[in-house]
Order: structure tokens, then C-alpha cells, then sequence
């Protein structure tokens, strides 16, 4: 790894990604019922390999705001690659009722995927 890289750039995306959390998490404690705090919050957990973490953000965001399609999406793919099919599909059909079938077309392009009971 180059001194560039390391001693430069990975410590700023470091503290620009540690500031993001920050503000976020202020929002959330400003606004314990906002939807979008907890999404964006779960986001960055998952980015930083922080599943349980980003479920658990994904899901409150779910159960803040039932409409909000974007976490179904987002722990629906979680739950894909840990293999959880059945609720994968659940999440996104819940999205896909909400107008966002991105998730749908993803896993319709995964045969192990589409054996899902909630695919038909």
C-alpha cells in the first residue's frame, strides 16, 4: 500500500465517514422517530460490515415508517446473502408494494433465490 493511501487518504475517509456517523446519530437522538436517521445510520453499519448492526437500524426504520421502501430494500439484500430467502422476498415485496421492485429483480436473478414459497 502506497503512503499516499495509507497515511493520507484512508485516515480523511476515515474522519469524513466517522463525521456522517456522528451527524446522523445527533439526528437520531433529535429526532428518535425519524425514519430516514435510522436508514442512513443502517447504511453506514452496513458499509462498514456492521450487519447486525445495520439490521437492526433497517428494521427500526421498517417499523418507524411502514412506507418507506428504501430499508426493506437494504435488509432484504442483507438477508439474501446470509441466505435467508424467505424473508429476503418478504422485504422485497413489501418494497415492491411501495413502488421500489429493484430488490424483486435482483433476486429473480438468483435461482436459489426464486425457490422462496413468497416468489409465486
Amino acid at each position: 500500500m502506497s503512503f499516499w493511501r495509507k497515511k493520507v487518504i484512508e485516515p480523511a475517509l476515515e474522519a469524513e465517514e466517522q463525521a456522517v456517523i456522528h451527524e446522523q446519530q445527533n439526528l437520531l437522538e433529535k429526532y428518535s422517530t425519524d425514519p430516514k436517521a435510522c436508514y442512513a445510520l443502517g447504511t453506514m453499519a452496513h458499509l462498514r460490515g456492521q450487519v447486525d448492526a445495520a439490521i437492526r437500524y433497517f428494521l427500526t426504520a421498517i417499523e418507524l415508517d411502514p412506507s418507506y421502501a428504501a430499508p426493506c430494500v437494504s435488509l432484504g439484500r442483507i438477508l439474501a446473502v446470509q441466505g435467508r430467502n424467505d424473508l429476503a422476498w418478504k422485504y422485497a415485496r413489501d418494497a415492491e408494494r411501495l413502488g421500489d421492485r429493484s430488490l424483486v429483480e435482483q433476486l429473480e436473478r438468483y435461482p436459489a433465490a426464486t425457490k422462496s414459497d413468497l416468489h409465486s
